[in-house]
């Protein structure tokens, strides 16, 4: 059965839309998905499934927490080797001990038109460097996220898709999680 990583934008943040770990797990359960584990409380959810379509799979967890929790929380779904090949791809390289606080993957729910893309490319902030792929953007901010001009929500906003960041650290880890 393959394998999925779930990636939740927006929860436990700033003690908005609270979700327990072992919830999640259990919601994740009771959709039919097995083999679930989460990590760390910014929603990322390994798990396994029979569905091929990853957009069905976002649906239905998208709806299953709609249900248990009375908001949305978007999702997005995507394979192991997807993550694998984004990751081999990443123009920072080599990535340091140092970098994997500074190097972020933004992963968008839907690929943003080319001309918001072309139009956003011309952002410059010092210290921070952005490379908008199809549907994910490698991200360096040299000072940290938390001091980051260039965030998810700026993103969003400029994009006019749904995002979700995750740091290198955690990217590697969760590829690590999802081996079989």
């Amino acid at each position: 059965m393959p394998k999925y990583i779930a990636l939740l934008r927006g929860i436990n943040v700033g003690g908005h839309k609270k979700i327990m770990m072992a919830d999640l797990r259990m919601i994740f359960e009771k959709s039919g998905f097995s083999a679930v584990i989460s990590y760390i409380q910014s929603g990322n959810v390994i798990f396994q499934s029979n569905e091929a379509d990853t957009k069905k799979l976002e649906q239905q967890i998208e709806s299953a927490l709609e249900k248990a929790y009375g908001y949305l929380v978007p999702v997005i779904v995507l394979t192991r080797s997807r993550i694998e090949k984004i990751v081999s791809n990443n123009p920072f390289k080599p990535l340091d001990g140092n970098d994997t606080s500074k190097v972020y993957y933004l992963f968008l729910k839907d690929v943003p038109e080319r001309k918001t893309v072309e139009l956003f490319n011309e952002t410059k902030f010092q210290n921070e460097r952005f490379f908008v792929c199809k549907d994910y953007i490698y991200l360096k901010c040299l000072c940290g996220m938390g001091k980051a001009k260039l965030n998810t929500n700026l993103f969003e906003q400029k994009l006019q898709v749904k995002a979700t960041a995750r740091n290198h650290k955690t990217v590697l880890k969760l590829l690590e999680l999802s081996k079989s």
